[in-house]
Order: structure tokens, then C-alpha cells, then sequence
């Protein structure tokens, strides 16, 4: 046998033999294969019967919890009510329309507050989770604009729902459901409870009354009720009260608290004996509330028993260390001591931190302070007071009114500025008057037409307080005083009186009375009235009236000397030191005129009065360059201003310059034609021209504006004795000496003049 055959063949043995290998292996794993198919046949089978089984089970107990909660919602009516309202409140919140249904909204607040069954607006008996739920509901009425006006409720469903509301603090749907409560069950007590207790928390004092009456007549011998009403009528100032409080009395049943109400009520109408009697019983009955002792001291303190007023002050503090009003009536009271200012200073500082005793207290602990020489602590304390109470009016009014008399007008103005936005009150009115009565003190130039802009704010913010408060008497005084300025002197009248109504023991109203009078030439009244004034001690303003009726009188030195005492305790006094300048110029001591004028440019430079005196001071020192600058300075600011344009006429006069005095006189005459000295002026002018007929003239127009001119009526006299005109020279010298019997040179020359007449005569 060949090779190749022996190849062949071990080639298809070594093949056939693996092909059996394989199909033997195959053939393994086959078997295995159906035998895993028919175990999971076998589990899958096992698995589904299980899970019928389990099913069955599930639908068992799922039909068992059923009949449990049936059960339980047919044994406990609330659990369905709420189930019901849980479902519901979801549809509603789904679907908002569902609130459109008046039934289905109606049913559902009567299940929601049929737990509501207390009597007392106090205590409520709705679960918490029907509270919740009706919280809900009331959220989505109100949010799709459903009112309770369209639900109609019956009374007791109505009644429910108040109460229920008002715990859930909607006061707005429980007012609305006890009124309608009450118009389908008048007299109930719980409904008229609520609706008092409503107006209560809403602070409608009128309501409150309304509801607690109606209450009365349904229980009228209800001591607590009575008590309630009889207080109310007191806060309202009613004079029911004191019949209430006499019912308790009748009653039997008055405590010592009803007594002390009494004893206010009598003191407010005016009975201050029967008022003091009432709290006397009060604290024969109860001496222990502290309230009572207070009272009674305030009334003591009222009729000047300040000794007994501090004993049962005392009494209170003893039993209440905390009370406020106590320290505040014990500061005023020691106040008034002479060497007690310490211990005054102590009270008042209790009270103030206690915050009582209001704004006087905290003005009183300030002055205090300032007694004792701690002027910075006195402000810094005021102005956290401000810090704390920003839209306290009256504190912010009186601060600035002390800044306006410590001539601090910038910080006055800027306590008006900041104002809080809303706050409106007259103080702060008046005080605003009052500073722009100081700007006008500091700022007035003697013309008529400037003051009268000037003024014009003050009298617009005196009205303004007027129409918030027709009775307040700083008010109608500021106005007083401002028409007085303006020269207004009939209203100024007017308004004077009326402030004199209004306060009638006031020092400010006797000083402005003075002043007044001084403007109407009546000096016998106006020292009847600043001896008034002096009543309550002798001030800074007195002083200076008491200067100003000297200087009319004439008493010039008199004068001087009050002016200085004046400005000895107020520096600062415009009026005063302006005036002494004027005097001290009349009687010819110009260089104390002058140092007067430059201290008040100094305070005041914008003072047109004080510039004019200044330079008039240096026309009388001859020193008529800085006089004429003193004059244009004033003119800068007022053109209109007369009196500096004939003085600046003047100057040009003095420094030989007359050509340049003539337009200054002439514009004065112009602007006031009944001005005399601009007339006497440049009647002397056109004599030093030579112009004797147009001097002349001149002189006789200042005459005919101001008979009492004597220069005038000298130049006159002057100018016919030139001309030999013997008849009118003596008709002047006459004239001269009506005004002025001890005038020596009119009486030498009439002689002359009379012994003339006799030689031409016949």
C-alpha cells in the first residue's frame, strides 16, 4: 500500500472521530437545555398560583378596611364630616368654580362648624382640624370674592361661624356672620359678646358702646358689665358714666376702683371738692391701690396743697416704686423748692425713664440740668427722646421753640425739616411762625414793603395752626404779634384778645399788650401792662418794654439803663441792642451807637435796620466815605429803601459832592413822596446851589408832610429873613417856637423880627 493512501485514510478516521465527539456533547447540552425549560415551567407554574392566592388575600382585606372605616365614619360623624371636607376643599381647589354653588359652599361651612357649641367667645370647641379646614374654605372665598352676604346662613350656622372665625383671628368674616347672627336672633348674649369683643380689638369706641349697651339690656344688673360701660363712657367724656358708676353704687356693689372713677368724673366737670371727697371714701374703703393715692395727690397738687399732694404722692410710691406719673408729680412739685432742685432732678429722671409724665417731664428733667450747669446732658437727653418718638409733634414743636429763644435758628429749621412725612399738628405750625418771626428780627431793613414780605410767611403758618386748632393761644398770639409788625393794628387787637381768652395768666400776653399800646402812643397802658407781666418776674422782654416806654417818654439815660440790663441777660436781644443804638445816637454818643451796630452785624448781617444805624453813627463821626458804602450796601439789597437814599444824598453832601446828591433825593421823593427829611434835604441842596425859591419850596413840602420838622421851619424862617419878608419871618419864628417854647434862637429872632415890625409900622 502506497503512502498517500495510508495518509488518505488516517486523515477520515482522525475526522470522523471528531465529528462523533462533538455530536456526542451536543447532544449533552441538549438534554440539559429541556431540562432547565421544564423546571422553569415548573416554577413559573408554582409562582402564579401564589400570586392568585396572595390576590385573593389582598381583595379580602381591602373589603375588610372598608367596612372598618364605614364602621368608624358612622360612629364618629365628625371623622366623615372632615373625610367629606378634606374632599371637597380638594375639588374646590381644583376646580374653583364648585364655589359658585351656593348650597354645596353653605353645607360646607354648617358640617365645618357644627362642633361649634361653646357659649363663650373665650373658649372655642372646633377641633383643630376642622380650624384648619375652615381656614381653607374662608381662604378661597375670599380669594374668588365669595361674601357672606350671598351664603345665606341660618342664625345658628351664622352664630357658629362668627365664634369659629373669630378664634381664627378673621375678624372681617366674624363680624359679618355675628351681625347676621343678630338680625336672625337678636339678645343673644354670646353673639352680642362677640361683636363687643370685635369692636374692642378693632378700637371703634362707638361701636364698643353700641354692643356693650345692647348687652345691658339683655343683662342689666351685671355688675362687670355696668363697671365696663361705666369706664368707657369716661374715656369718651360722656356724662353718663358717673349714672353708671351711681347704679353700681345703688347696687350695692361699688368697689374702691368705682369710687376713684367717680372721683376723676367729678374732677373733669370741674368739681374738684366733691372729686377729692369721692377718693376719699375710695381710700377709706381700699387704701391699697396705689392708683387711688395718685389721684389724690393730683387733685391736691391741682388745689395748691402741694405738702398733702406730696404725702400721698408718697403713699403711691410706697406701694408702686414703678409708677411713672408718681415721679413725674413728685418732680414738679420739688421743683418749685427753693434748694430741693436735686432731689426734683432725681424724680424726674424716674420718670422719664419710666416714660411718663410726657413732654413737660422730659422739658423739666432738661432744666434742670441745665440749673446745674449740664447744658450738653439736658440737650443730648431731649434729643433721644426725639430719637425714640420721631413723630411726637409737641416734643419736636417745643425743642425747636427752645432753640428759636436760644437764637438758634439754624437748628430750629432743621428740626422742622426733618419732620417725619404725614405728621401734621399746630405746634409745629406755631413754631414755624415763630421762626420766621426770628428770621424777620434778623433780616428787617425799617421799609415798610420788605417787612411786609417777610412777615407774610409767619402770618401764613400762624393761620395754618389756627385751622388745626382754632383754640390755641400761642397761635392767635404769634398773629398778634405779626399784624403788630405789619402795622395791622385793629386785627392785631383782635387777635390779642382772643390769645387773652385763651391763656389768661400768660406773661407773653400782658409783654405784647405792652408793646401794642407802645405802638398806639398809649404809655399809661402799656406800663399798667408790663407791671402785669413782672407779676411773674422780671425777664429779658419786660426790660426792654420797660426801655422802650423810657425812650418814648423821652427819659433817654432811663432807657439806656433798661436796654443794658436787658442784653445782660440775653445778649443776643436784636430789638434791645438795636434800639440802644438809636439812643445813644439821639443824645449824641455816636461811637457807642456805632459798636452797637457792628455786634448786630455781626449776629445778623443780612439786618438792614442795623446797617442804616451804622451808617448813620458814622455820619455823626464825620466819616462819610465808609457811611456812603454803608448806604449803597443797603440799597443793594432794598432800592426802595428811603431813608438810605437821602442819607447816602447826605454823604455826597458832607465829602462836597452835591451834584451827585440830587438823584438819590429825587428817586426817595419819587418812591415816598411824604418822606420829610428827603424834602429838608434837598431844599438844602438847591440853597447851597443858590436856588432860594425851590429851597423854599422844599422846606414847605417837608413841613406840610411833618409839622413838627423845627430844621425845616428854621431854614424857612432863615430864607424870609434874607429876603426882608418881615410878616412871614415872624410867622415862622412863631411857628418854630409852638413846637419848641425854649427854642433860643427862635426867640431872639422874633424879638428882632417883632422890633423891625414896629419901626416900619406907621
Amino acid at each position: 500500500m502506497s503512502l498517500i493512501l495510508i495518509g488518505l485514510s488516517t486523515a477520515t478516521g482522525v475526522a470522523f472521530a471528531g465529528l462523533g465527539y462533538w455530536m456526542h456533547h451536543t447532544r449533552q447540552d441538549l438534554h440539559r437545555l429541556l431540562d432547565m425549560q421544564t423546571v422553569l415551567r415548573e416554577s413559573q407554574g408554582t409562582h402564579f398560583q401564589q400570586l392568585n392566592q396572595a390576590t385573593v388575600a389582598v381583595g379580602h382585606d381591602v373589603a375588610a378596611l372598608q367596612d372598618t372605616l364605614q364602621a368608624m365614619r358612622e360612629i364618629h360623624p365628625d371623622l366623615d364630616a372632615s373625610l367629606h371636607m378634606h374632599g371637597l376643599l380638594k375639588q374646590v381647589e381644583t376646580n374653583p368654580s364648585l364655589l359658585n354653588d351656593v348650597t354645596i359652599v353653605s353645607n360646607a361651612i354648617a358640617e365645618l362648624v357644627a362642633q361649634e357649641t361653646g357659649d363663650e367667645v373665650s373658649a372655642s370647641t372646633l377641633s383643630p382640624v376642622h380650624q384648619r379646614m375652615l381656614q381653607r374654605l374662608l381662604t378661597q372665598l375670599d380669594a374668588h370674592n365669595v361674601g357672606l352676604s350671598s351664603l345665606h346662613l341660618d342664625g345658628l350656622t351664622a352664630q357658629r361661624l362668627g365664634v369659629a372665625s373669630l378664634h381664627l383671628h378673621r375678624h372681617d368674616w366674624a363680624e359679618g356672620a355675628l351681625e347676621m347672627a343678630h338680625q336672625s336672633q337678636p339678645g343673644r348674649l354670646i353673639v352680642l359678646h362677640g361683636l363687643e369683643h370685635i369692636a374692642r380689638l378693632q378700637g371703634d369706641d362707638q361701636r364698643l358702646r353700641h354692643w356693650l349697651e345692647a348687652r345691658i339690656r339683655v343683662t342689666p344688673d351685671d355688675p362687670a358689665l355696668l363697671r365696663s360701660h361705666a369706664h368707657l363712657l369716661a374715656s369718651l367724656g360722656d356724662d353718663g358714666a358717673e349714672r353708671a358708676v351711681r347704679r353700681l353704687e345703688a347696687m350695692g356693689v361699688d368697689t374702691a376702683a368705682d369710687r376713684s372713677l367717680l372721683s376723676g368724673l367729678r374732677e373733669r366737670a370741674g368739681a374738684r371738692s366733691e372729686a377729692i371727697e369721692a377718693i376719699e371714701l375710695a381710700l377709706e374703703k381700699d387704701d391699697s391701690r396705689s392708683e387711688d393715692w395718685l389721684q389724690y395727690a393730683t387733685l391736691l397738687e391741682a388745689e395748691g396743697e402741694h405738702n398733702l399732694a406730696l404725702e400721698a404722692n408718697e403713699r403711691c410710691l410706697s406701694l408702686d416704686r414703678q409708677s411713672g406719673e408718681a415721679w413725674a408729680l413728685k418732680a414738679r412739685i420739688t421743683s418749685m423748692r427753693k434748694g430741693h432742685e436735686r432731689d426734683a432732678l432725681k424724680a424726674a429722671t424716674h420718670a422719664v425713664a419710666l416714660d411718663a409724665g410726657g413732654v413737660d417731664t422730659l422739658f423739666l428733667k432738661a432744666n434742670l440740668l441745665e440749673l446745674e450747669g449740664s447744658s450738653v446732658a439736658a440737650e443730648e437727653g431731649l434729643l433721644k427722646a426725639l430719637e425714640r418718638m420721631p413723630s411726637n409733634a409737641e416734643l419736636r414743636a417745643r425743642l425747636a421753640g427752645k432753640h428759636l429763644l436760644d437764637h438758634r435758628i439754624d437748628d430750629a429749621q432743621a428740626l422742622l425739616d426733618s419732620t417725619p412725612t404725614g405728621i401734621d399738628h399746630h405746634q409745629l405750625h406755631t413754631v414755624e411762625g415763630r421762626l420766621h418771626l426770628a428770621r424777620a428780627d434778623r433780616r428787617r431793613d425799617g421799609t415798610g414793603q420788605t417787612d411786609a414780605a417777610l412777615l407774610a410767611s409767619a402770618t401764613a403758618a400762624f393761620n395754618g395752626a389756627l385751622e388745626l386748632h382754632r383754640e390755641s393761644g400761642m397761635a392767635w398770639l404769634g398773629l398778634a404779634r405779626t399784624q403788630r409788625l405789619l402795622h395791622e393794628t385793629e386785627h392785631a387787637v383782635e387777635s390779642l384778645a382772643r390769645a387773652s381768652r385763651l391763656m389768661p395768666d400768660h406773661a407773653s400776653i400782658a409783654c405784647e399788650s405792652a408793646l401794642l399800646a407802645l405802638d398806639m402812643g398809649d404809655l399809661s397802658s402799656a406800663k399798667t401792662h408790663v407791671d402785669a407781666a413782672e407779676l411773674h418776674g422780671s425777664t429779658a422782654l419786660t426790660t426792654y418794654i420797660r426801655g422802650n416806654i423810657a425812650a418814648q417818654s423821652a427819659h433817654f439815660t432811663q432807657a439806656i439803663s433798661h436796654y443794658s440790663d436787658c442784653l445782660a441777660v440775653d445778649a443776643s436781644h436784636i430789638r434791645a441792642r438795636l434800639n440802644r443804638s438809636s439812643v445813644y445816637s439821639s443824645i449824641g454818643e455816636a461811637s457807642k451807637a456805632l459798636e452797637d451796630a457792628d455786634i448786630l452785624l455781626d449776629m445778623a448781617p443780612q439786618l438792614g435796620y442795623a446797617r442804616v444805624r451804622k451808617g448813620e453813627s458814622l455820619m455823626e463821626l464825620g466819616q462819610w466815605e465808609a457811611a456812603a458804602k454803608e448806604f449803597k450796601h443797603v440799597l443793594e439789597d432794598a432800592p426802595h429803601h428811603t431813608q438810605a437814599l437821602t442819607n447816602l444824598a447826605k454823604c455826597y453832601m458832607g465829602t462836597g459832592r452835591p451834584e451827585r446828591a440830587e438823584s438819590p433825593l429825587n428817586e426817595a421823593l419819587r418812591l415816598s413822596p411824604e418822606y420829610a427829611p428827603a424834602w429838608h434835604h434837598r431844599g438844602l441842596l438847591y440853597l447851597e446851589w443858590g436856588k432860594t425859591d425851590v429851597a423854599l419850596s422844599d422846606f414847605e413840602a417837608a413841613v406840610r408832610c411833618h409839622a413838627g420838622h423845627v430844621d425845616a421851619r428854621l431854614n424857612i424862617a432863615l430864607i424870609h429873613q434874607s429876603e426882608g419878608r418881615l410878616h412871614e419871618e415872624e410867622a415862622s419864628w412863631r411857628g418854630i417856637l409852638a413846637i419848641d417854647p425854649e427854642h433860643q434862637l427862635a426867640q431872639t429872632n422874633l424879638k428882632l423880627c417883632e422890633t423891625s415890625l414896629m419901626k416900619t409900622t406907621p
